[in-house]
């Protein structure tokens, strides 16, 4: 039972970086827009929180550095698919390469700094803190978009904009505020996959690790439940990649690919399964959005 224990708070840290973006991905969706920046901006949050944590000595100001930035990225994100005539697509991989280039700018100045001394602790009790912490956030989601007027606003908003408008409701106002919380959620755990996981920084870390928290949140539906059981595997297989690798005896490139090859692996069956209609994505899910028109 205590090996058990072990292997689950030896994970904390990846879950929580899993969950808490895809929790982030999730919500931004769910208000109609479709969010291909997340790994961009991921990265970039990696590098911010990293850089911070490296000149300030402190890493909470990193990982609320991570929050800040992500979150004014979010509400860009959510303006300019609105307001200008693009595909949301263009608008977010777009975005996910200025990410790439901004994380390279931040980080390379510092990398030479190490701020070994700084990192979250690797002990039992902050593992613990992480689990909690990550699934009293899911939870109080799980609540705001099933029994709150912001939640009823942003699935109304995903599902049919115009009709939502109809009855009052803001569209630009609602996908704000997604893309603010989703975002800020997404730059929370990009922050804590460098500052508790990784605990090193170099040009490309963190990239690709979007598009899983991607994967998490799309193979559930976007419900933050089952989002939960979904981080766990990965991170599972994230943290312990290397123990299959011994156990198998196969080539650590190979060992490298198993957490996106299983990412590909669940958006597959999720689509070829009934969950694809329980756990259906909203209706608008990338459509443009103009007040005026009545059609997209």
């Amino acid at each position: 039972m205590q090996v058990i224990i072990d292997i689950i708070l030896a994970a904390s840290p990846a879950f929580a970086t899993y969950y808490l973006a895809a929790l982030g991905h999730g919500i931004f969706e769910k208000s109609g827009v479709l969010n291909l920046a997340i790994d961009g901006v991921f990265t970039l949050g990696v590098a911010i929180a990293f850089a911070v944590t490296a000149v300030s000595g402190n890493p909470n100001l990193g990982l609320i550095a991570a929050i800040a930035s992500a979150s004014a990225f979010g509400l860009l994100i959510a303006y300019l698919t609105i307001k200008l005539p693009i595909s949301h697509g263009a608008i977010g991989l777009s975005i996910m390469f200025v990410g790439y280039g901004l994380a390279s700018l931040v980080g390379v100045p510092v990398r030479r700094v190490n701020p070994s001394a700084n990192w979250y602790p690797m002990d039992d009790l902050f593992w613990l803190s992480l689990i909690v912490g990550s699934i009293a956030i899911g939870i109080l989601i799980h609540y705001m978009l099933s029994r709150t007027k912001l939640g009823a606003a942003i699935r109304a908003t995903g599902e049919n904009p115009h009709a939502a408008s109809s009855l009052g409701i803001s569209v630009m106002k609602i996908r704000l505020i997604s893309g603010m919380l989703g975002y800020a959620l997404i730059g929370a755990g990009s922050a804590l996959f460098v500052l508790a996981y990784t605990q090193s920084w170099t040009e490309g870390t963190g990239m690709g690790h979007g598009w899983i928290a991607f994967a998490v949140s799309l193979s559930a539906g976007r419900d933050p439940i089952v989002t939960m059981l979904a981080s766990t595997v990965f991170a599972a297989l994230l943290k312990y990649q290397y123990n299959i690798q011994a156990a198998l005896k196969i080539s650590p490139h190979i060992t490298n690919m198993i957490p996106f090859v299983a990412a590909l692996a669940a958006m597959v069956i999720f689509m070829v399964t009934p969950l694809h209609r329980k756990l259906a994505p909203p209706k608008s899910l990338g459509k443009r959005y103009f007040k005026e028109e009545r059609t997209v």
